[in-house]
């Protein structure tokens, strides 16, 4: 019973709410006229001449207005401009042709006939050219990978081992063999007879 009671109530709440804000929201929907106060609009005979007193805005005191300080100011309409037409000139700006730039000159083979177990190495790996970069991965005479030659100290002499030279990749492979021995070049050091 008691959920009944306030189901009631508030449906009695509701209705005396409804009624109080009805005439309300009708007033506001109703269109109005705007108020223009009268003292804002120029009449008579002197509608097209408005007087200021500059007194009254240059005075630094209250109320303080110079005697003869009004001016008369005519309220002429401006003319209208004429109107011109606009033109655009459209100025065609040649696009520059772009630079090619040449492609670096290939690496001359750098070859050395000497007698240590290195050349013969780069020999059976490379063909002796210690400057070769095939594209398979492995560069230079002993055809280190990027990842051997920089872990083992390569870029202290270049980035990639075909740019450094012979002397500095011996350098790398000589690192290298102390720790792994000829089993970084495992065909051309059975081949060579290295262990």
């Amino acid at each position: 019973m008691t959920i009944l009671r306030r189901i009631g109530a508030l449906a009695v709440i509701s209705l005396s709410g409804v009624i109080l804000v009805a005439p309300l929201a009708a007033r506001s929907a109703a269109p109005a006229e705007p108020v223009v106060p009268e003292s804002l609009l120029v009449q008579g005979a002197g509608a097209g001449t408005v007087t200021a007193d500059r007194g009254g805005f240059t005075s630094r005191e209250a109320g303080a207005t110079p005697s003869g300080s009004t001016e008369a100011l005519a309220g002429a309409a401006l003319p209208t401009p004429a109107t011109a037409p606009m033109e655009a000139t459209l100025v065609g700006v040649p696009t520059p042709a772009p630079v090619v730039a040449a492609p670096p000159p290939a690496a001359p083979p750098v070859t050395y006939a000497g007698t240590s177990v290195w050349d013969d190495l780069a020999e059976c790996e490379s063909g002796g050219n210690w400057a070769i970069n095939t594209g398979n991965g492995y560069y230079g005479g002993l055809q280190f990978s990027y990842a051997t030659w920089h872990g083992y100290g390569g870029a202290e002499f270049a980035e990639y081992p075909h740019q450094a030279s012979r002397e500095e990749q011996i350098i790398v492979a000589e690192r290298l063999r102390a720790e792994r021995g000829y089993a970084p070049w495992p065909a051309c050091s059975a081949e060579l007879g290295l262990s």
